[in-house]
Formats: C-alpha cells, structure tokens, sequence
C-alpha cells in the first residue's frame, strides 16, 4: 500500500511535465486574475497566495523539487510587480530532511511592457538550486519524463547557491537583451535514491564530480524570435546569443581528464560565448525543410570550468549514437575524454562543440485520423489533434579542446577541425504530435546499429 501510494503521488507530480515538455519554456504564466483584490496602493491589481508548484525537472540528483510559499503580483503606474519566496524541497532519499535536500528561490520582478511585449524588465534573484551543466541539449520536461519512466538521465547536475541582477529590454513578447550581474557559488553533488517507474533501486549512471568554485559572473544574451507558433513553429528563426565573463576561483577541481586541462590554481578569469540558430521554412502546406547551427564554448582566458563545458552525443543531439558513449572507436569527438579509464559519469570536458542538424518535415493525411481530429483532445485545458508527420533528418557535429600545442583532440585557438572528422547520422521518424518515434543510424562509425528512440518535443 506504501509502494503504491508514493507511485501515485510521483506520478501525480510528474505528470504536468509531459505538456510542458511541448514548450521550450518549462515556466508557466501566471494564470491568475490580477483584479479580484485592491492592491496596496489603492488600486485593484493586486493578487496574492500561496503556491506549491515543482521546477518540472525530475532528475536523479534531486527527485522532485517541490516549491513552496508565498507570491505577490501587483500593478502600479502601469508596471508589472511580482514576487516569490519559494522553499525547496526535494523528494530524493524518500524527501530526507538533510542540507541536500533543501534550497530556496526568491525572485523580485517589475516589467513595463505594452501590448506587443515590447518595455523593459528589472529582476532581483537569490536562488539555492539544482543547475543542469548543459541545459540546451534537452528541456527539463523530457528529460525528467526520461528519468521518471525510464531510468535514464539525459543530464549532468552542479549545485548553484548565489543571487543574481539582470535588465532586460524587451522587443517582442518572446525578443530580448538582456544583461545580468551575478555572485554565485557552485557544488558538485552526488546522484542519490530517487523513484523510477522501471528499474526503481537500480543504480543511475553517477553524476560527475564537478568544479567546486566561487565566481563573480557577467553576462550578455540576446534572444531573436519571429517563429509563427514557438510549439510547432512552420516559419521563422530563432536566435540564443550568449556571452559570459566569469572570474573567481575553483577550490575543488572536478574530476576531469588530464589532456583537457590541468589541476587550477590562483584566480582564475574565462569568456564564453554560445549561440544557437534555428531556422524554419514552410515549402508548401504540409512541408516544411528546418536546420539547426549550435557553435559555443570557450573565448579567451583560462580554462572553462566543469560547470560551462560542452558535448554532443545522444538523443537530442546525435541520435545515431548512444548518450556518454566512451566505447566508440577512435578520438572521444563526443565528450573529449582524453585519458584511461574516463571520469565517473563521462562528463562534458570539450572547451567547443559545433553542431548542425537538418530535417525535412511532411504530413500525412488518412480519412480515419480526420475522423479523430473532428474534435481536438483536451487534456489539462490543451487541445490537442493528431497530426502525422513523416520526418527525413540528418545530423553532424563534434566537441574538441583549445590549446597552445596542437594534436589529437586538441586545435590552437584560431582553427577549427575538418569537416570530415565531424560525428554524422541519418534518421527518420514519425511525429504524432503529443509524440514522435525515431531511428537513427549512425554513418561515420562502421558497424554502431541503429537507435530507435521517442521524442515528447519536436527534435528542435
């Protein structure tokens, strides 16, 4: 009875994230009224509660994070006022009552935005989180529902304890720049005893001991978006531009091969860049042919820290070959592992990853699924309809390090590998629309057989 309890609970909790995983954004608006309550300052816009809400992220480091507390919206003088004090708590080790097992978020926010989301935005935060080391390959969403159902974790996780100060201008509802200020203090953390659906008490692949540091962080991000749906965009782009100054000092180096860097020592300052360009190009009513370019890594300065470090490899990226795959033959171009045996968990180590992705998109049309789609689904108030889609896709990429002296892995600043030492593969699938199922093979690694895998999102 106590089993089955928490699985209901767990899946309970969980479950919202299946929709969340459709969006880029796992954040919801607040979908509360802002005109049942008078406002502090004599004006009807004031809101006011108590949530309990989770991150959406289910992994194994933390479980569940459950938030809790108090929040405020607020109108004055045609501004946007929020505020949130949450508590963490996380349900890993049965929600054991440990320093682990606890953390914060507090966000002040005020933001002046017409119509059109055009304005500006002021944010304050104090944050004691769980951070994934690479949040771009895939959204929280998916990879929790991975985590939960299938005890695979498609993430690498570092303790992030600090307060942060960003302004943003705002060019559009989802267009923006935005620079921040930021204290912060990073912890490696260990994966400990979280529920899974299948394999529960099996051990998870062990989350790399990564940098423990103190840096003093500046940042830059430009977001450009002209997507005509930022779900199922047929047309338009999508630009991330982000740069980071970080300058501090790693107290506990990390677990990391040798080759990629040396032990740190003394004040340590890095500039990183990351951008990722998405482009989507409807040819006809039911065709559409979308690419992906994703360039990023170190800029100048020391070594990157574990924390900003990259890879490729897996579902989200390459597909054709398996997730933290330290078996292939030749130069590890994935991960940048360069010594014998790997770091536990095979972490991100490369200082660049380049990556392109290419799919072509059409839909099917059969006389039984327009029956079905006569009324869409709703399922939590979103309509949904299955739409087949037949997906043709291909993909390239690879990671390597930077460094004064040139050889194996490892290129001068100022070069990039040859194409022909990139990771390729080919792939088709079927997107539903709630999901898709996926092959891919791999093309240049001889002999490494096809990966037949399901999306809950569009592959980008």
């Amino acid at each position: 009875m106590h089993q089955s309890l928490k699985i209901i609970t767990a899946l309970a909790l969980v479950a919202p994230t299946a929709l969340n995983a459709q969006s880029p954004d796992s954040t919801r608006a607040d979908s509360t009224r802002a005109d049942s309550i008078t406002g502090y300052w004599g004006n009807p816009h004031r809101n006011a509660g108590i949530r309990v809400t989770s991150t959406g992220t289910y992994n194994r480091v933390e479980g569940l994070p459950v938030m809790v507390g108090p929040w405020v919206r607020d109108t004055v003088g045609g501004v946007a006022l929020r505020a949130d004090v949450l508590g963490i708590v996380r349900s890993a080790d049965s929600f054991h009552w440990d320093a682990d097992n606890v953390g914060h978020s507090i966000t002040l926010d005020a933001r002046r935005a017409d119509p059109a989301g055009r304005g500006w935005d002021l944010n304050l935060s104090s944050f004691d989180v769980v951070e994934a080391v690479e949040p771009w390959q895939m959204s929280g969403g998916e990879s929790g529902l991975a985590t939960f159902f299938f005890h695979r974790d498609y993430r690498d996780y570092y303790g992030r304890h600090g307060a942060r100060a960003t302004a943003s201008l705002l060019m559009s509802a989802r267009s923006s720049f935005t620079v921040g200020l930021s204290n912060e203090r990073w912890t490696s953390r260990d994966a400990r005893r979280v529920f899974t659906a299948w394999k529960n008490g099996a051990a998870f692949r062990p989350n790399p001991v990564a940098d423990d540091a103190h840096f003093r962080i500046a940042s830059a991000q430009a977001r450009l978006d002209s997507r005509n749906d930022p779900v199922a965009p047929a047309t338009g782009f999508n630009l991330l531009a982000e740069y980071e100054l970080g300058s501090g000092r790693i107290t506990t180096p990390g677990a990391i091969s040798s080759f990629a860097r040396s032990n740190p020592s003394g004040h340590i300052t890095y500039g990183r860049l990351f951008l990722d360009l998405r482009d989507y190009n409807r040819i006809s009513p039911t065709t559409q042919i979308n690419a992906r370019l994703v360039l990023g890594g170190w800029l100048h300065g020391d070594p990157l820290p574990m924390e900003r470090r990259l890879s490729v490899g897996g579902v989200a990226t390459l597909p054709g070959y398996d997730f933290r795959d330290a078996t292939l033959p030749g130069s590890d171009v994935s991960q940048c592992n360069s010594g014998s045996p790997a770091p536990p968990g095979l972490p991100a180590q490369c200082d660049r990853v380049a990556l392109a992705q290419l799919e072509y998109r059409t839909e099917l049309h059969a006389h039984f699924l327009d029956v079905m789609n006569s009324r869409a689904i709703r399922i939590r108030g979103v309509g949904l309809t299955v739409r087949p889609t037949a997906v043709i896709f291909a993909d390239a990429g690879r990671g390597w390090l930077v460094g004064d002296n040139p050889r194996g892995l490892r290129y001068s600043a100022g070069s990039a590998p040859s194409f022909g030492s990139f990771r390729s593969d080919v792939g088709l699938g079927l997107d539903l629309g709630l999901f898709g199922v996926y092959a891919a093979k791999a093309v240049s690694v001889s002999k490494e057989p096809a990966n037949v895998f399901v999306r809950v999102s569009r592959r980008f």
